[in-house]
């Protein structure tokens, strides 16, 4: 069972189940202080009491902080998190909705904006609507959710097992969504250790990252065929599942210690990257 740390920056995102994550263009014009933090909390609480019924009797209450630590480097600037909470009558408030704002490393640095390229959502989607759209008009920002392909999945995956702290006998299972019924899954199961000396294996042959996973699959599906007599390669990969971490390819993750945090923002930043290449090779041969 994982241990609830309070005493690590990180913990605010490993302590939790899922996020979903998108990334953010920089915020125009904003201000780090007290008095506009809650400044701008108002706007985010009046925005979500406009999409709540007049005879609602629930009360919403906002915060918007900053997270001076949670951050990758001195030169990342500081995370922000922002915190809806509801209570009705005398109940006690709950938190119904976290995002959290962060740099991992790699942020664009424009004057008077400040970028925090990454966002993790937990919670209403309802409520994150609302706090998305305030957040677009305070600050002239737009929001993409993540999509992951298959060779995308499959590399948080491998990668997964390089940073994970599972014991070699717990599950590596790759999930697939049935050609038949689009809501049904199934789940192919492997262990974490053979999965690691494949991927190691295949890691002192190979040096191109894409060779490697493409490579690293094949073995995968060979197996698969092999123990089952089936074959995968029609089917459509949506998640990768490790006890202490996972990714779906509608960008939701669970990470579950520092070091899957840590694996999954640099990741992150590395796609990010290639797909900005891929978009300028794309637009010099135009």
């Amino acid at each position: 069972m994982n241990k609830h740390v309070t005493n690590d920056p990180l913990a605010v995102i490993y302590n939790e189940g899922h996020w979903r994550l998108s990334t953010v263009s920089p915020l125009i014009s904003l201000k780090s202080s007290t008095v506009k933090f809650k400044q701008y909390a108002s706007k985010i609480r009046q925005a979500i009491v406009s999409t709540i019924p007049a005879n609602s009797a629930l009360k919403f209450s906002v915060v918007f902080e900053a997270q001076p630590y949670l951050k990758y480097s001195e030169d990342d600037s500081d995370g922000l998190a922002i915190t809806v909470s509801s209570s009705q009558e005398s109940s006690k408030p709950k938190v119904i909705y976290t995002s959290i704002f962060l740099s991992w490393g790699v942020s664009t640095k424009i004057p008077g904006a400040v970028h925090l390229p990454f966002v993790l959502e937990r919670g209403e989607q309802r409520i994150g609507t609302a706090v998305k759209t305030t957040i677009k008009y305070m600050f002239d920002c737009n929001f993409k959710e993540f999509s992951f392909t298959q060779r995308q999945l499959l590399q948080f995956g491998f990668n997964f097992v390089e940073n994970d702290t599972s014991r070699s006998t717990d599950p590596f299972t790759l999930c697939y969504r049935t050609q038949a019924d689009h809501k049904n899954k199934l789940n192919l199961t492997f262990e974490v250790g053979d999965v690691l000396i494949i991927w190691n294996g295949i890691k002192e042959d190979l040096t191109k990252v894409s060779e490697q996973v493409t490579l690293a699959y094949q073995v995968l599906q060979n197996q698969i065929f092999y123990n089952v007599m089936l074959d995968v390669t029609a089917l459509d990969l949506i998640e990768v599942i490790l006890p202490k971490a996972e990714v779906k390819s509608n960008g939701t993750f669970k990470m579950k210690t520092p070091e899957i945090v840590n694996c999954v923002f640099t990741l992150l930043n590395e796609i990010i990257s290639t797909n900005t290449m891929d978009t300028h090779d794309a637009m010099i041969e135009l």
